[in-house]
């Protein structure tokens, strides 16, 4: 059986299947960063289906956020080898996986638009990466996170007009020791961040909002996508991500400003990829 993941930093979607049978779990995000061996052993073991035996596994694609560079895809393929001692295991970016339920053997720029944010091109059978995913206190523009942490800035700079602050503090009731513990002391500041993206999607119809993700989107259209569609002579941009989905005619909008389209947006590239490999079910055995 081949076993496929899509993992983002909040969570990862899994698929074991073969010929006749596919089954489907979810496990906490393993973005390398982040999670400890201990953490991704106990939530396979968990959630992982019990009607499978894991020595039926023969090979594991796991695609993952924060798995762009060869140490961090060696430090999840150890792990998962010690659960899956038959299995041949490749470890690639999340962003190889969402070219794949994105494009398949066809040519176009991804990104994935959730906790984090990637973005490259994708030739048809290789993922070309010109900026590098530098994570969410120095890039991830548009990602979850990034709108998380700029939403709290704003209410606690008391940039956004008061109604709204008090709007977001009925909803929240965030003291400032609360935020300053989850962020610079506990595990995966970057989910708690995006946990706040609700608040923005509630609330699209406020005007402060709406130009907060409107110039969020904007550095994304021309700091990111801009130069990649140059320098590949690319008209047509795809994402990947929940984020992408809630706020895609915003993101439309200032992609359509620098003359590029946005033809697909996924929340989960995973079925995408699942149809792909089946389809070529040989190659991945």
């Amino acid at each position: 059986m081949i076993l496929v993941a899509d993992s983002g930093s909040t969570k990862t979607n899994w698929a074991c299947f073969d010929e006749t049978r596919s089954i489907h779990f979810d496990t906490i995000g393993m973005n390398p960063y982040f999670v400890t061996e201990e953490q991704v052993k106990s939530e396979i073991q968990d959630n992982f289906p019990k009607n499978v035996s894991s020595a039926e596994i023969t090979a594991i694609y796991f695609y993952g956020s924060g798995c762009g560079r060869e140490e961090s895809q060696m430090i999840i393929k150890n792990m998962l080898q010690l659960m899956f001692p038959n299995a041949n295991i490749t470890v690639d970016s999340d962003l190889v996986g969402a070219a794949i339920a994105c494009y398949g053997r066809e040519q176009g720029i991804v990104a994935i638009l959730g906790t984090g944010m990637n973005i490259g091109y994708w030739d048809g059978k290789k993922l070309e990466t010109p900026m590098p995913s530098l994570g969410y206190i120095f890039g991830d523009a548009g990602s979850g996170a990034v709108l998380g942490r700029k939403l709290i800035q704003a209410v606690f700079e008391k940039r956004f007009s008061q109604p709204l602050i008090d709007k977001f503090q009925q909803k929240y009731h965030l003291q400032l020791s609360e935020l300053l513990d989850k962020v610079y002391k506990q595990s995966r500041p970057n989910a708690y961040l995006a946990s706040f993206v609700p608040f923005l999607s509630d609330n699209l119809d406020d005007d402060e909002i709406q130009k907060m993700l409107h110039d969020a989107y904007k550095e994304f259209a021309n700091v990111y996508a801009k130069p990649i569609a140059q320098m590949y002579s690319a008209k047509r941009i795809s994402f990947v991500g929940s984020i992408s989905v809630v706020f895609q005619n915003i993101i439309h909008e200032e992609l359509a400003r620098i003359g590029v389209e946005n033809p697909l947006v996924l929340a989960s590239p995973l079925q995408k990829i699942e149809i792909f490999m089946e389809k070529y079910f040989s190659d991945f055995q």
